[in-house]
């Protein structure tokens, strides 16, 4: 009898624990810390996390596309938001003009994922949210700096990116790959590249 109380008391002791311990398992994130130099070798569906100032942030690998070298698309897993590979230099007339981020020309940078509506993003700082004639929301080029593309993608650092946000004066806004911040005239900057985004 002594012994079958202990049994019953065991029993019901494994069982509290596993009600403890399992949801800790379910809930554990086995994602890697993302490294750039990981990333870009990475085949679609790898997964690792940024650490930022507003918590952590999942990024994925969504495609892999072959051209004159590898093309991938990572996607920011918070906002949904899918990043292009480079697309080389271009100015932001000649991207807005001639709308490169939709041209079949680049769909192998795009990870021919044609069901991805892509656009040029957009790249006013937090300062002008709702002012000067901008949406009252973060740019593009504001979340993804905020969510970590810069320990996502290698290659960012020297370049400057163009964006479609145009204050009016002649100088669009750009984003400054090594750094993080977004400014005026990058147009004049030999360095500028162009990356799309999609949702």
């Amino acid at each position: 009898m002594i012994v079958d109380a202990f049994m019953k008391g065991a029993s019901r002791w494994r069982a509290g624990a596993c009600c403890l311990l399992v949801p800790g398992f379910a809930f554990a994130d086995p994602s890697a810390a993302c490294d750039p130099s990981t990333v870009e070798t990475a085949g679609p569906g790898y997964t690792c996390v940024v650490k930022t100032k507003i918590g952590p942030v999942a990024w994925r690998v969504e495609a892999v596309s072959q051209g004159a070298r590898s093309f991938r698309v990572v996607k920011d897993l918070k906002r949904g938001l899918y990043v292009s590979d480079d697309l080389g230099k271009h100015s932001h007339g000649s991207a807005t003009n001639q709308k490169l981020c939709s041209s079949p020309e680049y769909s192998s940078q795009r990870g021919n994922l044609a069901s991805v509506a892509w656009r040029l993003p957009s790249g006013y700082p937090r300062k002008l949210n709702g002012k000067a004639g901008f949406p009252d929301r973060d740019s593009d080029f504001v979340v993804l700096e905020d969510d970590g593309i810069r320990q996502v993608i290698s290659g960012l650092a020297n370049k400057w990116f163009v964006s479609s946000s145009d204050p009016g004066d002649g100088f669009s806004y750009g984003y400054d790959g090594e750094f993080g911040g977004i400014d005026t005239g990058c147009d004049g900057n030999g360095n500028v590249s162009l990356r799309c985004v999609g949702q």
